[in-house]
């Protein structure tokens, strides 16, 4: 790794998210937007839901929806259509909504908090519901993808290496680390920390502790 470009990047540290917090609610979103340079991604936030309780976000421009739960499953609706659809762990449910729709995140556990990412793009994407329970441990999985996008998710021992080469290099890449800490691209992030890099060629990165977890969302700009 001895001559590696320094790559044009923005790390944005846990501690630093904007912090909503209630009894029942609490939304740690990563400044993504801030970053001109990258047009899809509007949202990616780290949420927790007290048991039996239940959150309303309403959509202000079309935007799609990744549904992420980490810990504990989730109920998901929108209140013009009646139905919910139960979201577990190692599941995506990805739904496309029009502006001024309204959906709730439901915990339906009486006794435990939930955790779940949310990531909100401005890509139109179609609505489903994706299982990647058959991941491959200390690999980069490809878990969901569409046109412009794709997510990786690995989950690695510590010591090991992985690697990525985006399909295109005008693209951008966000890692979010779930769990653990890595080096990515030469830089330290810790659990919850996030990496932008932009016109990407090669990521390589590798796992400093046991059970680190890391989601990469490629996206290229069309």
């Amino acid at each position: 790794m001895g001559n590696m470009v320094q790559q044009p990047a923005k790390i944005f540290l846990a501690d630093k998210r904007y912090r909503y917090e209630s009894n029942e609610y609490r939304c740690l979103s990563t400044p993504i937007e801030r970053v001109e340079i990258q047009e899809n991604v509007s949202r990616i936030s780290d949420e927790t839901l007290a048991p039996g309780k239940s959150k309303l976000f309403t959509i202000e421009k079309n935007t799609s929806v990744i549904l992420m739960p980490l810990v504990g499953e989730v109920l998901y609706g929108t209140l013009d259509k009646k139905q919910t659809v139960k979201v577990a762990p190692e599941e995506l449910q990805v739904v496309s909504l029009k502006k001024g729709t309204t959906f709730k995140i439901q915990n339906p556990s009486k006794k435990y908090s939930v955790n779940y990412i949310q990531i909100w793009l401005k890509d139109a994407l179609e609505d489903k519901k994706v299982s990647y329970s058959d991941y491959g441990q200390n690999a980069l999985n490809t878990i969901f993808e569409s046109q412009n996008l794709k997510l990786h998710f690995g989950v690695l021992d510590g010591r090991v290496e992985a690697e990525l080469v985006p399909a295109q290099t005008k693209n951008t890449l966000v890692a979010f680390v779930i769990n653990g800490a890595f080096e990515l691209q030469n830089r330290l992030l810790e659990t919850r920390d996030s990496l932008m890099l932009w016109n990407l060629e090669h990521l390589e990165l590798e796992a400093l502790s046991e059970n680190a977890i890391v989601l990469l969302l490629e996206n290229y700009n069309s």
